[in-house]
């Protein structure tokens, strides 16, 4: 009898002891996407990075935002499709990509739309038609504007990669394409970033709404999962009423 008590103490001690208690094992990575994530003056900043390093302090997790890996979209995706323990901040979820990660979140809205250049205008009622005028889109491969664009059925003959965000609206304005599939807001904080009038970009056309999360490849212990979200909750619900 003794024996046995002594077993099953050790194996709750043993699960205890396995409990994760920070975030320290995760791999945080993220993208120039203004005004969630970007670099100011040689470091990262933005309201998701701030919001992280709250989760860091509330889990008491010995990271900041100088150990966040700042990637272009593309590889950020991929590691953290093929990566254990690997987060991809700030990520649109979408029923498409719901099945390849956890998800911890919602940390914002956000709205992607097609976006013309005032200088171009163009006009279209829908997708169809953009298709029938032969419209080139300039697109992040594996961003949220170009999956929706492939999903909704638009030729990929049509999608214009582009390296990152600059390169996209360097397109447009340079009139290498029709029109450039974006998150408005983050399209607006890159063109008045570089110089641009606000009102240079039309958005044409609703894409998607969604919510922007952290993703986490699914290979992750969910036990990280869980406390990252509690985390995420206690910070938002202590955040002073606006």
């Amino acid at each position: 009898m003794m024996a046995a008590l002594c077993l099953w103490l050790a194996i709750v001690a043993s699960g205890q002891a396995d409990e994760p208690d920070t975030l320290a094992a995760l791999t945080f990575i993220t993208e120039e996407y203004p005004p969630y994530n970007y670099i100011d003056n040689q470091q990262l900043t933005g309201i998701s990075i701030d919001l992280l390093e709250a989760i860091f302090a509330a889990t008491k997790t010995p990271l900041s935002r100088h150990d966040v890996r700042n990637y272009p979209w593309i590889r950020g995706y991929e590691l953290a499709l093929s990566q254990p323990n690997t987060v991809l901040f700030s990520t649109t979820r979408t029923p498409a990509r719901e099945s390849n990660f956890h998800w911890v979140g919602p940390i914002a809205q956000d709205r992607v739309v097609l976006l013309a250049h005032r200088d171009a205008p163009v006009t279209i009622e829908s997708l169809p038609q953009a298709i029938d005028r032969g419209l080139s889109i300039a697109v992040i491969r594996e961003d949220i504007g170009a999956q929706a664009l492939l999903e909704a059925g638009y030729p990929e003959r049509l999608l214009v990669p582009a390296i990152d965000n600059r390169s996209a609206l360097n397109m447009l304005t340079r009139g290498r394409v029709d029109l450039w599939a974006y998150s408005e807001e983050v399209a607006a904080w890159i063109a008045e970033s570089e110089g641009y009038p606000k009102d240079d970009l039309i958005p044409i056309h609703t894409l998607s709404e969604s919510s922007l999360y952290f993703a986490i490849n699914q290979a992750t212990d969910q036990r990280l999962v869980t406390l990252m979200q509690q985390a995420l909750d206690r910070v938002i619900a202590e955040r002073p009423q606006r």
